[in-house]
This record gives C-alpha cells, structure tokens and sequence, in this order.
C-alpha cells in the first residue's frame, strides 16, 4: 500500500474506532476473546476430557472384564458341579445299574434321545432350564464307548461318532474333569466328564456321563444372561488370533482376525492357560468395547463439558459486558456532571461532541476543558491585572475622596463654625452698639454739665438731671456689656470644644443651653420652640465638641428641611440615662420623610434641598461621629407628615450625677 493509502485507513480507522461505543468494542472483544478462549479451551479440555474418559473407561471396562471372567470360571465349575451332581442322582443311578449288565453283554448301539423323547434318566426342564449349558448329553459305559446321546435343541444334528472318536478318546485318555478339545473341522468345545458309581468314577466307572458343549454362539449366549456387561463377549483363538465365536455373530463373525476385530474394539481379557483342567487349544476370553461407542461416550461427556462451558461462558460475557455498560454509563454521567460543573463555574458554551467511545469521549472533553480551563485562567490573570490596576487606581480615588470628605467635613464644621461666629458678632452687636450710645449720651452729658459749671451757670436742677442720667446710662451700659460677655462665654466654649476634640468631664445640661444659646441667632427669626428634657447635675466623660457639632447639625437640619420658614414647631432635646449608657433623643414635629430618603440618610452628599444650598453632609457627619468617635449607634424613625426622631445610644465611661 501506498503511504497516502496508509494515511487514509489510519483516518477512517480513528473515525470508526472513535464513533464506536465502548459497549460495542466490549461486545466485539469478548466475542473475538471468547472465540480464542472457548476454543483453545475446548480443543485441550476436549483432549484431556477424552484422555481422562479413556483411561476411566479401560480401566472400568478391565475391571468388567476380570468379572466376566470370574462370572465363566464359575459357569464352568457350575458344568462341573452340574454333571456330577446329574451323575449321583438316584433315578440317573438306577437307569445305569439296570442297563449296565445290558452293556456289556450287547453289542454298542447308540439310542439317540431328543427334546420331543427324552431319556428317563434326565431331570425335568424346569431343573436343566439354567444349570446345563451342554447342548449334547452323552451315555458311555464302562468301556468309553457311547451307549445314548440326547440332544437338547430342536434342529441340532447328533454328533457322529467320527466328531466323537478324537475328543472322546482324548477326554478318556486324560486325568481332567473337564477338557478342552477341537475336532477335526477345528470346532471347539467343552468337555465335562463325571463317573458313575465305584469308589474312583474316573479309574472304575460303571458308566460315563459327559457333558459336550461346543464353544459357539450359543454358548456365550447362554453365559451373557450371567454377566451384567453391554458389551461384546468373544472367544479368541490363541493360535491363529481369529475369532473363534463370539455374543455378535452378525458383526463380530467366526474367522475374523485379531487386527482387523483391534481396529474397531478395545480388547479386554486373557488366555486360559491358569485352569486347572487340560486345554488343547489355547484360546482367549475377551470382551470387547467398539471404539465408536467409547468415542461416542467420550463425545457425549465433551458435548456436555461443551454446553456447560458455553453456559459459563456467557453467562461471563453477560456480566462483563453488563459491567461495561454500567461502568460506560457511568462514566458517561460523571463526564457530564463534571463537565456541567465546569462550564457553570466558568460560564464557558457546552461543546456539542459526537456519541461513541465514552472513553474517547471523555478524553475529548477533558481536553477541550483544559484547554477552555487554561484560556480561561490567562484571561482571569489578565483580568486579575487590570482588576489590580484598577483596584489601585479606585484605592487612590478612595484617599483621594476620603481626603476631600475629610476636607469637606472639617470645611462644614468650619462653615458651621464661621455661621456661628457670624450669628454671635450679630448678637454682640445689639448690646455692645447699645452700650456704646448709652456711654456716648453719658459723655455728652458730661461735657455740657462742664461747661455749666465752668460758666457758673450749674444750677441744682441741672445737676439732678445730670446724675439721672448718669445712673441709667451706666445700668444700661452694664446690662449690655453683662450680655455681651455671657454671649461670648458661651462661644468661646462651644467653639473650642469644637476645634480641639478632647475628652473632659463636662455638665451636659449646661452645655446643650451653652449650645443652643449660640444657635441663638439661627432660632430668633424663627417659630420654633426648644425643650431640652436633660438631668441637671448629670456629669459625662466625653467629647462635648462632638456633642456641640451633633446637636447644631441635628437642629440646622430640622431647620432646613422640617419646617418652612414661617412654620411653628416644636424641637425636643431629651437625655435619659440608662445602665451603662446615654439615650440622647432628638425630635421634631416637622414634615417628616420618605422611606427611601430616610434609608439614605446618613449617605454623604446626600441632600433633598440642594437648591437651597444643601451639601448632603450634615447628617453623614453626624453618623461618623456618633459611630466612630463616641462609639454608639443611632437610629432614625420617621414618615411624612410624622416628624423625625433620632435616638442616639452612646457609651458613657465615666457619669456624675453630682
């Protein structure tokens, strides 16, 4: 592929893998794993399982082996057993005793017995039903030779006596109850001899019984209703390895070799070498297991492991997958949640991301909110600059508006100072202009009572008149000159206590009418009453220019915006002491005011009579003295039409009351 080609599946791959939802991905990697897994998985559970399943089943197959082949070796001592016990029966006995003397004076001949004519000597069926597996009963006298021969089934030939000559003459010749032999055909069967009578029945019989039982179908038919084993059961021939009979003649067939039966079967068994009875033909007795049915068994346990697995497998899947989402989901709520947080914290726009990957998608916005986080604080540094720079420059406006304040206020206390100067000089002129005239007219009358008298013409009238005049004018120049100096007595208290702000001990009864009497001249061209409610003798520790500046400008207020100018009205000063602290209350019956005006109040430069030259000062000073320099509080209560009251509460560290 070509680098551009390379580029573009890059691209397409991002874009597909990053639109794809991680439930997806989950989804299609727990199949892809699952498929590897399960299969890997299957293939070695699968050959264990088989191994396992073997091994089990060839050693429980062994073990079923070695029982049939103790269930045989009984079936064979059970012939014994049977032919000896047919042997020593009394009818059985009897029979022989009568034909025995017949025997041996008669030449052999051979009576055949079969099922429709059965030999008196022979046991019901019910009896032989189970207990003789012998087709074929043989009769020989004391000699060997064969006097009956009953056959037991229907359609079986009678052995002839060239079958009988080699197999008889072999069981005769040998030491053993019981034998095995072939014929000259190479048929194979089971002999089983007993005596009849005589202390040795082998070495002195007066007859022979034998049970002749071919090793065949039949046979091993008869023995498979003994065995509890399903499967195959076959006599092997331990020569030639073929099959000499076996329980599935139809598919295990007489002749087939051991190779061609080992390909199919499992081969379980041993020769019969370890009997105790003469064998002519070794042969083995094995029972035989098809491959297909222990692969179909193995196959059927593997298919069973196999849907378990899968079963377990998804019910995995499930949970896992179960668990992604509900851990997507998750994230997928946090990643809003925080992202919800952020963008109403930073007041930043929500971004508009496509849906897939939660992971991508979280990484997306984690990026873009570092990246708006990061914007963000450059422009909070840029804006925290010029919020400094502002801060600054808004910190030297403030000096610079307290400092005029500050000017300003102390300018108001000097103009109200310079007021009070005025209004005193005005009232000082009354009485000094009074006095000054008074003392003008008593000069005047001096000259001329002078001149009388160095003219000689001072007569007793003129004399009289002179003294009476002198006496009124000198009261009324004391009267005036007395007014004048308490006017100026008061003044300069009011007005020193103004300009030092000291802490002195002072009686605040006589300095409220000290006060008031230099506001005297604001009052006199007005109808407005003062009433000072106030404890005489009651001493305080405190500032009494504070006191002094409060007062006149609570009274130039209630003067300026109370009342009109020909307006009658009333003013209440009244101090009442409390525990610890001074209640000064200050009221009016003026007009009273707004709400809104009201909760302005104590703002500086605030004024509702601008135009008659209001400053908006007066009542902020108020406020700072009362709060800052006397360390109370104060409170205003008031309405249109009800007046104004204000109460001032002020801590009092030292009080008389004489």
């Amino acid at each position: 592929m070509m680098p551009q080609e390379l580029t573009g599946f890059r691209l397409l791959w991002r874009r597909v893998w990053r639109h794809t939802p991680l439930t997806s991905k989950a989804l299609v990697l727990t199949v892809l794993l699952g498929i590897f897994f399960w299969g890997t998985l299957d293939w070695w559970q699968s050959a264990r399982i088989r191994e396992l399943f073997h091994e089990k089943m060839l050693e429980e197959l062994q073990q079923q082996a070695e029982k049939d082949r103790l269930i045989f070796d009984d079936y064979i001592r059970q012939q014994e057993q049977a032919v000896r016990l047919l042997a020593q029966l009394t009818p059985f006995v009897r029979y022989v005793d009568e034909k025995n003397a017949e025997w041996q004076s008669a030449p052999q001949q051979i009576k055949h017995w079969n099922h429709e004519n059965r030999p008196p000597w022979l046991p019901p069926r019910s009896v032989m039903r189970g207990w003789v597996a012998a087709p074929y009963i043989l009769l020989l006298d004391a000699k060997g030779g064969l006097r009956e021969q009953f056959v037991r089934d229907e359609g079986l030939a009678p052995l002839s006596e060239t079958e009988l000559a080699t197999t008889l003459s072999r069981l005769l010749r040998s030491e053993d109850y019981t034998h095995i032999a072939s014929d000259n055909q190479g048929e194979i069967f089971l002999l089983t001899l007993s005596g009849i009578n005589g202390s040795n029945p082998l070495s002195e019989p007066k007859a022979l019984l034998v049970f002749y039982a071919p090793l065949n179908h039949d046979f091993l038919s008869l023995f498979r209703t003994l065995s509890e084993t399903q499967s195959a059961v076959a006599f092997i021939h331990g020569e030639s390895n073929q099959v000499i009979a076996s329980t599935q003649p139809d598919v295990i067939s007489k002749g087939m070799p051991l190779e061609q039966l080992a390909k199919n079967y499992s081969i379980f068994g041993k020769k019969f070498l370890d009997y105790s009875f003469a064998i002519d033909v070794p042969i083995h007795f094995a029972t035989l297991e098809p491959l297909s049915a222990l692969a179909a068994a193995s196959e059927q346990i593997v298919r069973a492991e196999r849907h378990q697995r899968t079963i377990g497998y998804l019910f995995i899947a499930a949970i896992f997958l179960l668990l992604v989402f509900f851990i997507a989901k998750r994230i997928q709520d946090f990643t809003e949640r925080m992202l919800g947080t952020a963008i109403d914290r930073l007041g930043l726009k929500r971004k508009k991301v496509a849906s897939g990957d939660q992971l991508l998608v979280m990484a997306e916005q984690f990026y873009w909110m570092t990246n708006k986080i990061a914007k963000s604080r450059i422009k909070e540094a840029a804006r925290q600059l010029e919020l400094q720079q502002n801060n600054e420059a808004l910190e030297q406006s403030l000096i610079m508006i307290k400092r005029t304040q500050t000017q300003l206020m102390e300018a108001e206390k000097m103009a109200s100072l310079g007021s009070l100067v005025a209004g005193v000089a005005h009232e000082i002129n009354t009485p000094v202009g009074t006095g000054f005239t008074a003392a003008s007219f008593l000069e005047q009358r001096g000259r001329e009572c002078r001149q009388l008298f160095e003219q000689g013409n001072l007569r007793k009238s003129d004399l009289e008149n002179f003294f009476r005049d002198l006496s009124e004018s000198t009261e009324m120049i004391s009267q005036n000159l007395a007014r004048a100096a308490e006017l100026i007595r008061s003044f300069k208290l009011v007005a020193v206590d103004r300009t030092s702000e000291e802490r002195r001990l002072f009686a605040l009864h006589d300095y409220i009418h000290h006060v008031l009497l230099s506001l005297r001249p604001r009052l006199k061209h007005t109808h407005i009453q003062v009433e000072v409610l106030c404890p005489e003798h009651l001493e305080i520790n405190s500032f009494p220019g504070v006191f002094s500046q409060i007062i006149t400008n609570l009274l130039v207020n209630s003067l300026q915006h109370a009342f009109l100018p020909e307006e009658e009205g009333k003013i209440i000063v009244e101090v009442v002491v409390t525990e610890g602290d001074i209640l000064f209350c200050y009221s009016d019956n003026g007009c009273g005011m707004k709400e809104a005006d009201r909760a302005r109040l104590f703002e500086p430069f605030f004024t509702t009579a601008r135009h008659r030259g209001g400053t908006g000062l007066g009542m902020h000073i108020v406020y700072n003295l009362v709060t800052q320099v006397l360390k109370g509080s104060i409170q205003c209560s008031s309405s249109p039409g009800q007046g104004t009251r204000y109460e001032i509460h002020i801590p009092s560290e030292s009080r008389s009351e004489g």
